[in-house]
């Protein structure tokens, strides 16, 4: 029997959560997936044998000259007729309009990872518009968590959303352990954006008082604009327990910081879902988050990580006082149970399995006409 025709559309910014799903599934379909390279990206072009092609942009999104290349890559897939297409770039203000020129809308399912225009970091009336533009189009959402799927629904009633979450985030194994003089360590990782208030985590570290202060570590690494890197260092001069590494993090150092560290610290406001909280999954760094609904269908506060009062900065201190004074029994505990959770909820067998259902069964959707 022949395998259904997929074809898999990567922006780079999502190769590592799609490539471990789609490295299982061309063993039950016959996938095409190409990767779309940003011009500015600075991770590396992956060498990955299922990758069918990369295509690399020359300039910004919105440049006129990316049109012919999309239609270009377009073309190409039309050729090789595809049953469905799964897309994760968004390629803002042109792709989405093509795409559905040379397809039919239903037939795309869209890897939804914002689907709230306005929890994006980067919101604003074009951009808005262009997201709920081909929401509303689309013939299937995936988002990553029941949060999100709720929300979806809510914002857009008359359309198809499921939920597959993402496998955790695996960088390899790691080679170096840092040094930290058993001393708590306390990790913010990823991009410094006005969303994530990593400014409540750093108030609330510099309210520890000397007791707690002394046996904790607070380690910060992820790009941030040049405005963000000079306030952030001037407030952290004199504390030499305060680690900032505001710069892009390369992969091979992604294993060893959180092995290294003690909890992930995740002070967001707002999110639909969180690349850093999959990675610790991987490693079993146990967490420590808002009370936003994102996080509390993952968090059991006090089973597997804790939870704090969203914005409130003396909650998060209390938090980070009562993790350092944490013996190993107890911490050793909620290592056990975050472990426990992942494999039941986020193991690749079964994220692999609920992807392989939602894929036939929109493929038989299709064949009978439903749309």
């Amino acid at each position: 029997m022949d395998k259904k025709k997929i074809v898999w559309i990567t922006p780079d910014c999502f190769y590592d959560v799609d490539w471990p799903i789609v490295n299982r599934l061309v063993e039950f379909y016959d996938i095409r997936w190409y990767c779309i390279w940003n011009s500015k990206s600075l991770r590396e072009i992956p060498v990955n044998a299922n990758v069918f092609r990369i295509i690399q942009l020359k300039d910004r999104y919105r440049s006129l000259k990316n049109i012919s290349i999309y239609i270009s890559l377009l073309k190409e897939i039309k050729s090789f007729n595809p049953t469905i297409i799964y897309n994760g770039f968004g390629g803002r203000p042109y792709f989405f309009p093509l795409l559905f020129h040379y397809f039919d809308k239903k037939d795309v399912i869209f890897e939804g990872h914002e689907i709230d225009p306005k929890v994006s970091a980067y919101s604003n009336l074009i951009s808005d518009s262009y997201i709920r533009y081909y929401l509303r189009r689309v013939g299937l959402t995936q988002v990553f968590s029941k949060h999100s799927e709720k929300q979806f629904h809510e914002l857009y009633p008359n359309q198809k959303c499921t939920y597959i979450p993402m496998v955790p985030k695996d960088y390899g194994m790691p080679c170096n352990l840092i040094e930290h003089g058993n001393r708590k360590v306390f990790l913010f990782f990823g991009g410094i954006r006005s969303n994530k208030r990593f400014d409540i985590l750093l108030d609330a570290f510099l309210k520890l008082d000397s007791k707690h202060s002394e046996k904790a570590e607070l380690w910060v690494y992820g790009n941030a604009s040049p405005e963000e890197i000079d306030k952030y260092t001037s407030m952290a001069v004199g504390h030499e327990n305060i680690i900032l590494k505001l710069r892009f993090v390369p992969d091979d150092m992604v294993a060893n910081l959180f092995c290294s560290s003690t909890y992930l610290v995740l002070p967001y406001e707002r999110i639909t879902q969180s690349g850093p909280m999959m990675i610790a999954y991987n490693y079993n760094t146990p967490l420590i988050g808002s009370n936003i609904a994102g996080f509390k269908e993952r968090i059991k506060d006090g089973e597997n990580g804790y939870l704090f009062k969203n914005g409130d900065v003396a909650d998060l201190k209390r938090l980070l006082e009562q993790c350092i004074d944490q013996d190993d029994e107890e911490y050793n505990r909620i290592k056990r149970n975050s472990m426990r959770f992942v494999d039941e909820e986020y193991s690749p067998k079964v994220v692999i399995r609920r992807y392989r259902e939602m894929l036939d069964q929109r493929t038989s959707e299709l064949s009978k006409g439903t749309k």
